[in-house]
C-alpha cells in the first residue's frame, strides 16, 4: 500500500469557523487529515474518508498535538491551528520539494498574517506556487543572502547553533544565540515524519518521572519538539531545508478576543529539552533565560487577571 504523502495535524476547540472547515476539505491530493478534538467535544459530520477525528485523553495544546502526531502514517507531516489556512496544493508542493531535497528535514511556508475579522483577506483566491524544480536557492552556504525575499528564491535554514558555549550571564541581559536564519519552532512547517515519530517517543520517554510517576505539562510542544529533533540528529552547521517564497502558502488570522494570546511559561515544557540533551550550551541558555523571565511574566499574568475583574465589575455595576 502506497504511503500518503502528507498528514496535516490539527488540534481544535469548540466553535470551530465553518469557513475553516470548508478550506480544509478543499486541499487537494494525496493527504490525511487529523482533527484532534478536547475530550467531550463532538466528532464533526464529515464524510470525507481522508479525515481522521480523535479526542484527545485531556484538554491541552501538547497532548491534542502529541495525540495526532502519534496517529500520524503520512510521509512527511504538518501541524497548524484551527484559524490558519492552507494552500489546496500543500500536498503538491511537499512532493515536489523533498522530491528535489531529499535529504531536508523541514520545509517552512511563505505565511500571511491576517487581521481577525478579515474575511475578504482570508477567503481570497490562492495564487499558483512556482514548480520547485525552477526555484533556485540562496543563504548561508551560497553566500548570497542579498537574494532572501526576491521571487523564486528559497532560502536555506541551518540548524539551530546548539554547539554554543553555555552563557550564565544571559540570565542578566537576555539570550543572543537565538537570532539568526535557523528554526527553533516545529510548528507550521512540513518535516519528515520519520523523525519526528522517532524524537516524539524521547520526549514521551523524558515524561516519565519513577514508575507510574510522570511530569505532563499542557502547553507548549512547538519549540520543544523543534529544537528535540534538531538535537537528537545535530550535525553542526547543517542545513536541514528551505522557506519557500511567497505567494503564500499559509494563512494566519489574528486570535478572536476570547482566545487572545497570552504569554505563557515554556520553560516548564522545555526543562525536557535539558532532561535528554544536558550537553547543548544552547539549550542551557534558552532555560536560563527564560527562568529569569518567570518573575516579569508572573506580574504580567498578575496584572491581566486584575484587569480582566476590573472590567468584569464595571461591567455587571
Amino acid at each position: 500500500m502506497t504511503q500518503t504523502i502528507l498528514s496535516i495535524v490539527v488540534p481544535t476547540r469548540e466553535g470551530l469557523p465553518e469557513y475553516w472547515i470548508e478550506s480544509l476539505l478543499k486541499i487537494n491530493g494525496d493527504v490525511e487529515l487529523i482533527l484532534v478534538h478536547p475530550p467531550g467535544m463532538k466528532k464533526l459530520p464529515i464524510s470525507d474518508s481522508r479525515m481522521q477525528q480523535i479526542n484527545s485523553s485531556f484538554r491541552g495544546e501538547i497532548i491534542q498535538r502529541m495525540t495526532g502526531l502519534m496517529n500520524a502514517s503520512g510521509e512527511y507531516i504538518l501541524t497548524v491551528n484551527c484559524d490558519e489556512l492552507l494552500h489546496p496544493d500543500i500536498a503538491e508542493i511537499t512532493k515536489q520539494y523533498f522530491t528535489k531535497f531529499p535529504d531536508s528535514w523541514v520545509l517552512r511556508l511563505n505565511r500571511k498574517d491576517v487581521t481577525y475579522g478579515d474575511e475578504a483577506g482570508l477567503k481570497s483566491p490562492w495564487e499558483t506556487v512556482s514548480n520547485i524544480d525552477d526555484m533556485k536557492t540562496c543563504g548561508v552556504s551560497t553566500g548570497d543572502q542579498k537574494l532572501q525575499g526576491k521571487p523564486n528564491y528559497m532560502v536555506e535554514i541551518p540548524i539551530a547553533p546548539l554547539h554554543n558555549k553555555f552563557d550564565p550571564f544571559c540570565m542578566l541581559r537576555g539570550r543572543k544565540d537565538h537570532h539568526g536564519r535557523h528554526t527553533e519552532n516545529f510548528d507550521k512547517k512540513v518535516w519528515k515524519n520519520e523523525i519526528v515519530q522517532a524524537t516524539l517517543a524521547d520526549i514521551r520517554d523524558a515524561m516519565i518521572l519513577s514508575g507510574p510517576f510522570k511530569y505532563f505539562p499542557f502547553w507548549c510542544l512547538d519549540r520543544l519538539l523543534g529544537l528535540s529533533i534538531q538535537a537528537k540528529y545535530y550535525e553542526q552547521e547543517k542545513i536541514i531545508g528551505h522557506i519557500l517564497p511567497k505567494p503564500e502558502q499559509i494563512r494566519i488570522e489574528d486570535n478572536p478576543p476570547e482566545y487572545k494570546r497570552t504569554k505563557r511559561f515554556y520553560v516548564f515544557a522545555e526543562l525536557l529539552l535539558l532532561k535528554n540533551n544536558p550537553q547543548y550550551g544552547y539549550l542551557w541558555n534558552l532555560i536560563l533565560a527564560q527562568f529569569a523571565d518567570i518573575p516579569v511574566r508572573a506580574i504580567s499574568s498578575i496584572n491581566r487577571r486584575l484587569s480582566g475583574n476590573k472590567m468584569e465589575k464595571i461591567t455587571n455595576e
